[in-house]
């Protein structure tokens, strides 16, 4: 049903980990559910220049955020066990879906992949390695609540 990783014996008695690939799927697409849409929406208000305005762009970063969240929530309420793994995963695996359909939007309309003009390299680099560790944290704190609400076991 899922990947099982397991350390030798004599190496280490490391507890064994079950990650359950229906449990992240799901919380992945629960994530993406929201991410695409509010994706959408900031490429509408982008181009009409809403965002330039003050406090108005911590709206969708906030409901990105609470993607995250529900992505590591879902994953860890479906999962058996393991509900930090599966939350840090689902909400990793959401934010790599959205981050693939973007790259192939641009890509099939011949825009520069990720990024805006004039961003470096590291810019790029940087920002999707922030913006991954958000994804694990959010999700982190999902599987934190759903291990809370009884949903996995620690």
């Amino acid at each position: 049903m899922g990947v099982v990783v397991r350390r030798s014996r004599s190496t280490s008695r490391a507890p064994v980990v079950e990650i359950d690939r229906r449990a992240l799927t799901r919380g992945a697409l629960y994530g993406l559910a929201v991410i695409a849409p509010v994706s959408i929406g900031v490429e509408v208000l982008d181009a009409i220049d809403v965002l330039s305005r003050g406090p108005v762009v911590f709206i969708p970063a906030v409901a990105i955020l609470g993607a995250f969240f529900l992505a590591g929530f879902t994953a860890a309420k479906a999962a058996r066990g393991s509900p930090y793994t599966h939350g840090a995963l689902a909400g990793l695996a959401a934010f790599t879906a959205w981050l693939t359909l973007r790259m192939a939007t641009h890509l099939v309309l011949s825009e520069r992949l990720l990024g805006k003009e004039g961003d470096t390299t590291l810019t790029v680099v940087l920002t999707v390695a922030t913006v991954a560790l958000l994804s694990m944290s959010g999700g982190i704190l999902g599987g934190l609540l759903a291990a809370r609400d009884g949903g996995g076991s620690s």
